[in-house]
Parts: C-alpha cells; structure tokens; sequence
C-alpha cells in the first residue's frame, strides 16, 4: 500500500486558485499533470465540502483554463455529518452499484416526531416521579423525588431534537450504544440514571420502528455510502485521480474517505490551513492530554486537524505545503496562531514577541480593522458601509462570514440604502418570509379564539386578503381595529354579538372621536369581512381538543388558501413540503391549538430559503459553512462576541460531560475549534475587516476569546487595528447626520390664540395643568385622545371608572343600608355586572379580579364605619363654580365628587377612591394634586348645590393591594385644612388667568420631579429627544 498523499495549502494563500494552479502543474498528483489538455480533467474526481465550493471551484477551472474552455472533472460536494451543519449533502452514488440496497432516509420532521412519541411514553411511564433500574434490576420508585420530563407534546417535540442530534453523534463517532451499559452510573446522581436507562430503552426500540418503516437514519445512510466509497478506492475500482480538498473530517466516515483517498493509487488529500509552524508538543496538546497532566484544547483551530492525521497515517512533518504566500500575510498567519495556541503553551508568547517585532507585527495587522459598534445596528450600518466601499473600486469582491443570521439580516437592510441587494446562503427561514409569518398568524389567531392582539397582526399582515383586494382589508382593518379589536372583548362570539356591543359603545358619550367617525356603510363593510375571516379561520377554530399533526394540517392548509394573496413560489413550494412531511408522518402525537402554532413556528424556523434572486455580482454573505475555501478581496467577519463566534459549548439534555468524556464522544468545545479553524482560515485574506458590538438585545458582551487573544499578543499594535476599525463607526455617525448643525430639540410650549383655549376644566384637570400643560393643549386644544389599548381585558383608567360607578350604584341601593350579608352580596354582584366583559378574559380573572374583591371587602368596612357617623351621603355627585378670571373672562371650574359625606356634627367628608397610587401629603399641600383641596372650595361656595360653612375634611381610599385598601386622610402639619383649600383656590385662579395671556405657552412637563412617570401625550411632546439623558424622572 503506497504512502498516503497528504498537502496543505495555507490561509494565506487562495485556496482554490492554488490548488489549481498545483494541480494543472502536477504538484498534486504524482504523474497527473492535465496542463493544457482540454480531456484530462474529465477523469478526475474531486470532493469539495460543499455545493457551493463546488461551484467556484468549477469557475476557477473553467478561468484557468486556456481559453475558457475545458472538459470538467467530476466535483463532488462532501458535506460534514455533524448536528452543527445545516443537511447531509453528500451526493450519493448509486446505491445497487456498490452493492447497497440501502433503505430510504428517514425524513427530519418524521424522525423528530418519532422520537418525541418514544420520549412521551417514557414521560407517561415515569409518571413524575423518580424511577430507575437498581444494580440487582429492580425498578425503584422514589415518591418524594419528582421528575417532569416532557409534560406536553410541545416538550417532547423539543427533546427529540436533541435526542436525533445525540443518535447522529453517535453514529458519526462510531461510539456503540452498547457502551452506554459500561459506564459507571455510580458516580452519577439518580436523574442521570434514569436518562441513561431511557436510552438503553430508545436504542432498543428505535431500529425496529426504522425497519417497520422501511428506514434508515439519514446519518446511517449517508456513513454507509460514504464507506463504500472508500471501499471501491481501496480495491481500486475507482479510475482515475480522485482528490479530496478543503475538509478537515471532523466526522469518521469522511476521514476514513479521506484516508482511502489519500492512500489511493492517483489520490490526494488537500488539508485546509495545517499549522506547520506550531511547537510539537502544543500540537499534541490540541488532541490529547500531554505527559504533565495538561488538559487537551478542544477549541483549537487545529484540533480537528490534529485528530484527522493519525486517521490519515501521516505525521504532521510529513505533509506537503503547496504554493507559497506573501510575507506579509504570512506573518499574520503566524502571529494569529499563534494568539490562539493552547492556553497551557501561552508563556511561549514572550519568545514570539522577539521573534516579530512591533513593527513587524503593525505590518502584518496593516490590512485587518476591528469595528466596535455600541450596539448591532451600528454593527450592521458599520458592516454594510464597508461592503459599499470594496464597490467602489472595479472588480474588487467582498464577502461578510457570520453565524449570526440576524446580524446578516440587518446587513441586507441597510445596503439597501444604496439599492445595492446581496445573497445571504446562509437563507432566511421560512417562519421569517412573508408566507410563513402569514401561516403563523394564521395559526395563532385561530388558537386565541380571534383575540384583539392576534386578529390585528393577521390583517395588518400583506399577504391577508380573504379573496378581497389587499387595499380593501387594509382599509377596513383599521376601522376594525379602532371600533372592534380596541373595545369590546371578542371570545369567539357571534359577529352580531360583537358589532351590536361595538356600535353601543361607539354611541356612548365618552367613546373615542375616532369610533364615533365610522359611517354606517363601513360598520356593514367591516361585519362583511369579519365574518369573512371568522369562515376561513373556521377550520382551524372547527377543531376541538387534542389532534394529531395531519388533522391540523389539512385545517392549516385551507385556512391559508382562503386568506392569503398570491405568494412568492419559492415559499408555497416551501411550505407545501413542510405540510407534507407533517401529513405524513403518521405521528400518533396529538397537540392542541397553541401546541400545533409552536410545532408548526419551530419547523419552519428550521426550513432556509435563498434570500434574493438578482443578488449583486461582487458581494455574497456567507456562514462560517459556506465560506469554506470561497475567495474573496475583502472579508468581513461579523459578530465576533462570545456566544456567537465562537458558539457557547452545550451539552444535550440526555448526556453531561463526564458520561460523552466516558464514552468518546467529542467533547462540546468541539464546535469551539471548528470555529477556531473559521476565523483563522477567514484571516488569511488579503484585507479584513473584523466586528462586534459592546451590546447585543440591550445587554453588554463580552469580545471573542480570538480577538482578546490576539490584542493580548498584540499588546499596542492592536490600538491601530481599532482604529482604523473607528473609521467605519465613524461614518456610519456621519451618514446619518444632517449636513447642518442641528439644533437641539427644547421642550415645547406652544401658545395658541386666546380663543382656542379652554374655558371650562375640571379639577383633576387642574392638576394636569400644574403638572403638565402640554396634555391640556394636547387634549383640549387639538383634541386629541388616545384609543384604547389593544388587547386588554380593561385598561387602568377604565378598571377606576368602572369601580367608581359601581360603588356609586351600590350607594344607591337599599342593601347599602342592610347587614354585612346583604351588603357584600348586593356589591359583589354589582361589580360583576360591572365587569362582566372583562370577566371574559382569564387573565383578568386570574389577576386583577381577586384584588377587586378584596378592594371591595375593604371599602365595605370604611363605608360601615362612615354611615354610623353620616346623616346623608352624596356619590358622583357634580359641582360647578362659575369664575371670573383677571381677564374679565368666565370660566367654569367643575367637580364630579367621588363622594360627599355629610355628618350629623354638620361637618363634611369629601373621599376619593384611588385604585392606583394616592398623591403623597406633600403633593397635595403644594398644589400639584389639588383635586380635594378645589372640591373642598366648590363645597365650601356652594357649588356642589349647598353652601356648606361648617369644617371639612378630606381623605384618600386607595382600592387594591396587599391589604385591599389604605386610608389617606389630608391632615397637614405646616398648615390647617382651611387654609390649604383657600390658597389652593386662589392660585387656580392665578394659573387660569395666566393661561388667558397669548404670551403664556403649554410647556410639557414643567415639573419633572411631580410630573407622571408616563403621561399620554409624551410621545408627541417628544419628551425622551429633550429631556436630560431621557429624563429617568419624565
């Protein structure tokens, strides 16, 4: 058996061009030199890892070639077996040719929900408590211990993920899963026992359900045929050269290929970037324990490398290096391998150093910046201005490499400022195209029971048409959303139901102008589409309970025909295939509605598409997949943050580290080390730019180990990389920024004319004025209001007028008079009736509901107390003083009392019911909440319809809480009752007399320290572009 033929081309270098100009030169082969022979490629064989290197290697041969024309060899993609990678693509040959009547693959979704069946009757036989299987092999129950493992279909669905990745580990590292019954469970606690012991079971049972089925795991299938492949290469019935380049067989069946290949007669093994330059026993490190006890580097860039040789037959030394790269990028080469050498050889950088020289270092690093954006929008901005300037100089290419899909997402965005559209092959999911977000909420609205939130994404969305024009809906869906989906809870009822309630509360005083402004043809319209999408979301809300997958699918499927528009045919094709496999995987698993949405959302959030079809020619986005052996004049390496590149290492929820350590899986920091291997080949381009963001989702990050490790080598060579890294965040500033200074924001204080301003307000608007004139302009002048909020049983100001008018309607009721019985029952009805829709919402019965009743105990405890002393009581009674302002103007300053007590001493009582926070003492007798102090001198002028002389006072009850109420009573230390009211009085006089002046404006929020935490019109006031540092205290 002749010596294995192994090379290696550096990082430094092009790959694909050197490898081509090597194997046009002879250097790859011994003997095969096709060099000006249009034929002699047609004979070869080579394996590439992935489709797309497939393609550019055939573009470079066809480049090379003299005259652009030549017979192509045969260019096979090889396509790592790992969880990590996206599919198996490896193309077969034919099965019978090899001798292998090979069964089918098992599809992925039939395979998950499989899986996830196994896992739920094990989660049934364990019946939440801890169970395993003793030394002597007796079944143990511990009562005391509990044990949920998957309590829905949703959870067994999520394990099985794990439990298909953990089934292909093992098939691709050749680790038997008899081994399983080797390990030593004694020094395990009792839950990994009872997983290992549901593996021994799933492993047993598993290939059965395969063979019945007439399957085979796709992992199996595609290892057998790759071993085949290796077994016509040893007998030598492979004719022809047949080279291997670019893989670094992190899986054993395509090592052992590669070993096969390398042995063959005209065969060859290209290794991407092999460190030749590393110290021998750091490159031992890489895969094994050394003789002082040091731990092996998982997460080495030559880990896999390290682990391929000794499968290869071939030391290191041995390998052949082809072409020869630039001094300068050499230098890179070496200095970026060197920062990521071991952790345990890292005292060896003090030598390196002396080796390379600062400037020799600023030399190497001369082409590479590092982008630190705050956040990943101005990483994504960063990004894309410097994709934007390689266009700038003719045929220059660049390629951004990121793991990060939505960072790439972002990207795409933003080159789109200059029209410029680019490919990402990593794809975009189905879940996130315009067709899958439509199945979603398709999916989510039905199982709401068409609530508010769900129904107004669904017509909000651009594919929901219901056979109508699009215009149409849009127009009508906000008209429903203003009259419908904002006011009355929908519950499934029936449309008449839900419109008749709508219209009612429409035609109340107190709706909203908007609801008022819907004509009658546009209600009719609206009820029209309701029941429109109610009859095509019917049969998805047909389905009762429990189904399985095939049952929600054919509902799934006709729901989306009679809403959805015209789709791109790409994502029909896309989604028809996922509803297919679900059709037919004859799961016995049953979901119920929510369950079905997020099986169905987890899916399609795994299915990829190709993100633009006219992508611009010299610009591509890539994974760290993907770009293997791509060429490129600039690369940007995107989202260099631990976490993300590298990835966090994590185990599965069926095996810890010791039991895969036990059985000779690869440790987890594996999937570290490839990515290692990534940034290091990434490196080797003649220009780089590198980038993270200090935050990421509004949390800090920390920077990737590989750029600490190499501004730790670097030491203050590195300060130039970020720099020249500042440049690009500096004109990602500058695109944005107006050509002119601009003048910062102040807080506005518009001054309309005199006759535009109110003339009557209430004293709860009085207060609103001290605290926030604005919201009076706001409110009185533009009238202006909000709606009300979408998809709430009852927003807070509406629970306080509801509790108000049901305690003034129980006042009015005999039982008010009766015993405590009388009184709790009449009251408790009352407030259901009073809340009798928002009773509808689970939540609010959940929640708020219990709360109120005990807001109710408490308030029938004051008002018992109050009565004995009362001899009469006044509820939402109103009062009014007619003023004459400085202006000589009239003004009309009204009151609607909460309640009015009147003692038999002939004093007064004037109470506030507060089912929020109560003003402090302080507020009050300052005058930023004066709503008392006022009602106190309407009382005291007679307004309320009785001159009242005799002493007042004045006290807050707060319905809710811990304690379901507290009593606030206004007894001020500085100053008596009396004398507040009076002084309060005489200064809304002032306030309104001043508001008369043209010269007098509406500032927003004047007060910020007693201003609302959040006021209603802050948006338009635009109080976070003014406000120091956003304000906290706005």
């Amino acid at each position: 058996m002749r010596a294995p033929n192994v090379l290696t081309i550096s990082p430094a270098l092009p790959f694909l061009d050197t490898f081509v100009a090597a194997l046009r030169a002879g250097e790859v082969v011994p003997g095969f030199r096709p060099d000006g022979d249009l034929f002699a490629l047609a004979d070869a064989t080579i394996y590439v890892p992935t489709r797309r290197a497939a393609a550019a290697l055939r573009d470079t041969l066809l480049r090379s070639a003299p005259g652009g024309a030549v017979l192509l060899p045969r260019i096979l993609p090889l396509g790592a077996l790992e969880a990590t990678e996206t599919e198996l693509i490896l193309a077969e040959p034919d099965p019978s040719a090899a001798g292998l009547p090979l069964p089918s693959a098992a599809s992925p979704v039939w395979r998950r929900l499989q899986l996830a069946q196994l896992i739920q009757a094990w989660a049934k036989a364990i019946g939440g408590a801890l169970r395993y299987v003793d030394a002597a092999g007796r079944e143990v129950v511990d009562e005391q211990e509990r044990f949920a493992v998957a309590t829905s279909s949703i959870d067994a669905f999520a394990l099985a993920g794990d439990l298909a990745g953990l089934i292909d580990e093992m098939l691709i590292e050749d680790v038997e899963w008899d081994a399983l019954g080797t390990l030593d469970m004694a020094t395990f606690d009792d839950y990994w026992r009872i997983t290992t012991t549901f593996l021994a079971i799933a492993v047993e049972r598993w290939p059965d359900i395969l063979k019945t089925n007439g399957l085979v795991d796709p992992a199996r299938r595609q290892i057998a045929l790759v071993d085949a492949q290796a077994r016509q290469l040893a007998e030598g019935r492979v004719a022809g050269p047949v080279i291997a380049i670019g893989s670094t067989g992190t899986n054993r069946a395509t090592a052992r290929l590669l070993a096969a290949i390398a042995r063959a007669a005209q065969g060859a093994v290209v290794l991407p970037g092999l460190d030749q330059d590393l110290d021998d026993p750091s490159f031992k490190l890489t895969l094994e324990q050394d003789d002082d006890g040091r731990e092996p580097s998982h997460g080495h860039p030559q880990s896999a490398l390290a682990r391929l040789l000794p499968i290869l037959g071939i030391d290191r030394a041995d390998v052949r290096a082809l072409g020869t790269p630039e001094p300068v990028r050499a230098a890179r080469l070496r200095l970026v391998n060197e920062a990521l050498r071991p952790a345990d050889t890292t005292d060896l950088w003090r030598a390196f150093r002396k080796k390379m020289p600062k400037k020799d270092m600023a030399a190497a690093l001369a082409d590479v910046a590092l982008i630190e954006a705050a956040d990943e929008r101005e990483e994504a901005l960063c990004l894309a201005i410097a994709l934007r300037e390689a266009l700038e100089t003719p045929g220059r290419t660049a390629a951004l490499i990121t793991p990060d899909r939505e960072l790439a997402r972002r990207v795409r965005g933003e080159l789109l400022r200059w029209n410029v559209e680019v490919a990402d092959t990593g794809g975009e999911p189905l879940a996130s195209r315009p067709l899958g977000v439509l199945a979603r909420l398709v999916a989510a609205a039905a199982a709401s029971g068409l609530a508010a939130r769900e129904m107004t994404a669904l017509l909000g969305h651009p594919l929901a048409a219901f056979g109508r024009p699009r215009a149409e809906v849009a127009r009508l869906a906000r008209a429903l959303e203003i009259g419908v989906l904002r006011v009355v809870q929908l519950d499934g009822r029936a449309c008449a139901e839900i419109f008749a309630e709508s219209r009612e509360a429409a035609a109340e005083p107190t709706a909203h102008p908007a609801q008022k402004a819907i004509r009658d043809d546009t209600w009719e319209a609206m009820a029209v589409l309701w029941d429109e999408v109610a009859a095509s979301l019917a049969p998805l809300r047909s389905i009762e309970g429990e189904q399985a997958p095939d049952r929600w699918v054919a509902a799934h499927r006709a729901a989306i025909l009679a809403t959805a528009a015209p789709a791109d045919p790409t994502e029909t094709d896309k989604l028809d295939a996922l509803f297919d496999a679900l059709a037919e995987s004859g799961s016995t698993l049953v979901f119920d509605a929510v369950g079905y949405g997020i099986l169905f959302g987890r899916l399609a959030g795994e299915m990829p598409l190709e993100t633009t079809d006219s992508p611009h020619p010299r610009l591509a986005i890539y994974g760290l997949l993907e770009a293997r052996l791509l060429p490129a004049d600039v690369v940007l390496l995107g989202g260099l943050d631990e976490t993300i590149w590298p990835p966090q290492a994590r185990s599965d929820a069926f095996l810890n580290r010791p039991m895969r350590a036990a059985l000779g899986l690869s440790s987890p920091e594996r999937r570290i080390g490839q990515t290692a291997h990534d940034f290091a080949q990434a490196m080797g381009h003649q220009t780089i730019v590198i980038s993270r963001a200090r935050k990421r989702g509004g949390s800090p990050t920390v920077a990737s180990r590989f750029l600490l490790r190499l501004e730790a080598l670097a030491e203050k060579v590195w300060d130039s990389v970020r720099a020249r890294g500042a440049a690009y965040v500096e004109m990602a500033h500058a695109l944005d920024r107006p050509l002119t200074r601009p003048k910062p924001a102040t807080r506005p204080c518009p001054r309309p004319e005199v006759a535009l301003r109110p003339t009557r307000l209430s004293v709860t608007r009085i207060e609103t004025l001290r605290r926030d004139p604005y919201a009076i302009f706001a409110s009185h002048v533009l009238n202006l209001a909000p709606l009300p909020q979408l998809g709430t049983a009852i927003d807070f100001s509406e629970l306080g007028s509801r509790m108000h008018d049901a305690l003034h309607a129980f006042a009015a009721t005999p039982e008010a008079r009766g015993t405590a019985d009388a009184r709790h029952r009449k009251l408790d009805e009352i407030l259901r009736a009073a809340f009798a829709q928002a009773l509808r919402d689970p939540n609010f019965r959940a929640f708020l509901w219990a709360s109120l009743q005990k807001a109710a105990e408490f308030f029938l405890s004051f008002d018992a107390v109050q009565r004995e002393r009362a001899r009469e009581i006044m509820t939402e009674t109103t009062g009014r003083l007619h003023l004459t302002l400085a202006d000589g103007s009239p003004f009309v300053l009204s009151a609607r009392a909460d309640r009015v007590d009147l003692h038999r001493d002939g004093s007064a009582l004037l109470v506030d019911y507060k089912t929020g926070q109560p003003p402090g003492l302080n507020e009050v007798r300052v005058g930023f909440a004066p709503q008392l102090t006022l009602e106190a001198a309407i009382l005291r002028r007679g307004g309320f319809g009785m001159r009242h002389d005799g002493a007042i006072a004045a006290t807050y009850v707060k319905l809710g809480g811990r304690e379901g109420g507290k009593l606030t009573e206004l007894n001020f230390r500085e100053e008596a009752f009396d004398d507040v009211v009076e002084r309060h009085f005489e200064g809304a006089q002032q306030l309104l007399s001043a508001f008369r002046n043209r010269e007098t404006g509406y500032p927003s929020r004047p007060f910020p320290k007693f201003a609302k935490t959040y006021g209603e019109y802050d948006h338009l006031a635009r109080v976070r572009e003014w406000s120091l540092a956003g304000e906290a205290e706005a």
